[in-house]
């Protein structure tokens, strides 16, 4: 009798298992897509740079220094609207996170209310 007394509090709530399951996975799948997202901008940004750093090294005269120059203010302009489309995406991302946690919530608040009343 005394030995099974703290049995029940023991043992791990069934209601809350799922929702933290589903959150997790939801995290890490998540996690997964903005590092990959990182990585792919982050590769495309080392690309630039590098062919930045060729071109660069190929000036050999005047015209060939007036024709990078030239160029540089097109990259500019190229790579700000990158860095805008890349920060819109990666807010969407977010966005998108939170939603899916909100109705995670939600549905296990549903879920759990009703149980305890």
């Amino acid at each position: 009798m005394v030995v099974h007394l703290f049995d029940k509090a023991l043992e791990p709530p069934q209601v809350l298992t799922q929702p933290l399951i589903k959150a997790n996975q939801l995290f890490a799948t998540n996690l997964e897509q903005m590092v990959v997202f990182q990585m792919n901008t982050l590769k495309s940004y080392l690309d630039i740079s590098i062919n930045q750093m060729k071109a660069a090294a190929e000036i050999n005269s005047i015209e060939t220094l007036q024709d990078f120059y030239k160029r540089q203010a097109e990259i500019g302009q190229a790579l700000q609207q990158k860095l805008m489309t890349d920060a819109k995406e990666m807010t969407e991302m977010v966005v998108r996170f939170k939603t899916e946690m909100d109705h995670l919530a939600q549905a296990t608040l549903e879920d759990v209310l009703p149980k305890a009343a």
